[in-house]
């Protein structure tokens, strides 16, 4: 569609959100990372040799902790690794891999030169397909106003993100995160690829949350959300993300929480509120009634390892039989998996990794470990049970 504010968008249904562009010419000058200079031979060295001292440390420390069982980990670590790079150099090629190949080069160009042109990408979040909010449309316009101020403050942030990396000294050489002694020194180093206005809101705007590339991120990736409201950034991962987009905008009709009669009586059952749950149950509720993709309780209560409540859930019927919507595992089917994969029974298929690690972690763990075994088998043999 053409909005009147954000020009033409497009909804993306993965995404659940609109995407478009705008004329931001300094975001658009670093939308990209550039391909890396190859390493010369003396910086790969020194690169390997740093890696390198920093396993050895955190090996180091392993073994202090957890002796023996630490080295047969690390020995399968490494055979895994081995057989795996054995098994990719003798792998066929998939003649798909150069027609995505080919598809990714497209986007790569198509999105260089959007970004040529002064443009930069942004998404806005529509869930359900709603059109965008007015407050929304106020983060738009104070973007595109004061283009060079939230520029300014999100490459602080990127700065400020840096110095955290790199103080962390093991993971500044596993991750090879090179110094800079100021901003000026990242150039190249990070990208901002698009800006994501949210549905959240804080007094009269939406926030702008900016995605980073980096040479210095971790797995958890790294956002910094700027709040026009406050007139202000910070960087956080995508773990910590929601707990910067705070909102003042009032629940709607829609969002609001109306407990069906299933959870009512769910709730009166695992608080140990009988007289409530006949009531409910007298009136017609069920504790086996489920939408199309919600959870059984049994299982669920299975899948926390509470022994109470899947003894009080199988007293008022829950039946032991109804499956997730996913796994189509059984309460009782995932009990058992669960009992096998913290290795307290033998399994088919031993992953030696996993058994060396389960035993580091019962010997750290100690009696809570042995709890978690006991706990397990009061669940089995309920369940069991309540199956004859």
């Amino acid at each position: 569609m053409t909005h009147d504010v954000f020009g033409k968008l497009r909804f993306r249904d993965a995404d659940e959100s609109w995407a478009g562009s705008a004329a931001l010419p300094r975001f658009a000058t670093i939308g990209v990372m550039p391909e890396p200079a190859p390493l010369t031979e003396e910086e790969a060295v020194r690169m390997a040799a740093d890696m390198n001292a920093a396993l050895e440390n955190i090996k180091a420390q392993m073994r202090e902790r957890f002796g023996d069982q630490a080295d047969k980990a690390f020995a399968e670590i490494d055979r895994e690794a081995e057989e795996e790079a054995e098994a990719e150099a003798t792998e066929e090629p998939d003649p798909r891999d150069a027609e995505r190949e080919q598809r990714r080069a497209a986007r790569r160009e198509r999105r260089a030169a959007l970004l040529a042109k002064g443009r930069f990408p942004f998404r806005i979040a529509g869930p359900s397909g709603i059109e965008p909010s007015p407050k929304q449309e106020a983060a738009f316009r104070f973007l595109v106003e004061n283009e060079s101020a939230v520029f300014e403050a999100v490459c602080e942030q990127v700065w400020q993100s840096f110095r955290s990396a790199f103080e962390q000294e093991e993971w500044r050489l596993v991750a090879g995160v090179k110094p800079a002694a100021n901003l000026a020194e990242l150039q190249g180093r990070f990208a901002v690829p698009r800006v994501d206005i949210t549905y959240e809101a804080r007094g009269g705007f939406a926030h702008l949350a900016f995605l980073i590339e980096s040479d210095w991120q971790d797995e958890h990736g790294l956002v910094v959300v700027y709040s026009p409201d406050e007139r202000s950034a910070h960087w956080t991962s995508w773990e910590g993300l929601y707990d910067l987009l705070e909102s003042d905008e009032p629940e709607s009709d829609a969002d609001e929480y109306v407990p069906t009669p299933h959870d009512l009586l769910l709730e009166a059952i695992l608080t140990g509120d009988e007289e409530r749950a006949r009531e409910l149950e007298a009136a017609g509720a069920k504790i086996n009634e489920l939408g199309p993709d919600e959870y059984p309780p049994l299982w669920i209560s299975v899948d926390q390892i509470e022994v109470e409540e899947v003894r009080r859930l199988l007293a008022y019927g829950a039946d032991p039989t109804l499956s997730n919507p996913d796994e189509r595992s059984t309460p009782l089917r995932h009990a058992k998996r669960m009992y096998r994969d913290m290795g307290f029974s033998p399994s088919k298929n031993q992953d030696q990794l996993l058994n060396d690690m389960f035993a580091m972690i019962r010997e750290t763990a100690g009696d809570k470990f042995n709890d978690l075994k006991v706990r397990l088998e009061e669940i089995i043999h309920l369940l069991e049970a309540a199956q004859v």
